[in-house]
């Protein structure tokens, strides 16, 4: 091992996501997580933003109560923009140019935020004219596109569903658009 990228604050948690930032290539952000059995523990968890270039300490850190890191991606357009899923299904984002432990953007119940933890969360290009998309899934069998033109709003893309096969007594995922 040439280099060990380790801080007190992940501490104790797990490696659970991270990626790559698309324009500044020698910048990684990591979700770190606490897993336990027990769910009705609170968990807690971090996003740190790793340089190559300092292998010693984050560049950032950002400190996530009451949940896990399940999910992490960066902007392609916006490439200071750092989305984050949670494992109690919030989605969360960040300005990686700020100080501070604030996201600039939350999701919340009332604006549709998913109920299960969120499992990828991806920035997807559509297009010259059009922008970039934010996309998630969770566990809720949700696939749900976010616009962060007035704060977190969401839309579902697709639900996923569980249906029984009654012919093989296995359970096959339909989707409803």
């Amino acid at each position: 091992v040439l280099w060990r990228y380790a801080c007190p604050v992940a501490k104790g948690q797990n490696v659970t996501c991270f990626a790559w930032n698309k324009v500044n290539t020698d910048i990684l952000a990591v979700g770190y997580g606490e897993s336990s059995s027990n769910t009705n523990v609170a968990r807690h968890g971090s996003v740190c933003c790793w340089s190559l270039k300092n292998p010693v300490y984050p560049e950032r850190i950002f400190k996530i109560d009451n949940a896990g890191v399940s999910s992490v991606d960066f902007s392609s357009n916006h490439p200071s923009l750092l989305a984050v899923g949670h494992t109690d299904g919030a989605l969360a984002l960040f300005d990686v140019r700020k100080q501070g432990n604030s996201p600039i953007l939350k999701s919340t119940v009332s604006g549709g935020q998913h109920t299960g933890t969120i499992w990828q969360v991806k920035w997807v290009l559509k297009g010259k004219d059009r922008g970039e998309s934010l996309v998630s899934i969770s566990a809720d069998g949700r696939v749900t596109d976010w616009s962060i033109k007035k704060g977190l709003e969401c839309s579902n893309l697709l639900r996923l569903k569980r249906v029984p096969n009654k012919q093989q007594g296995v359970t096959q995922l339909k989707g409803d658009a």
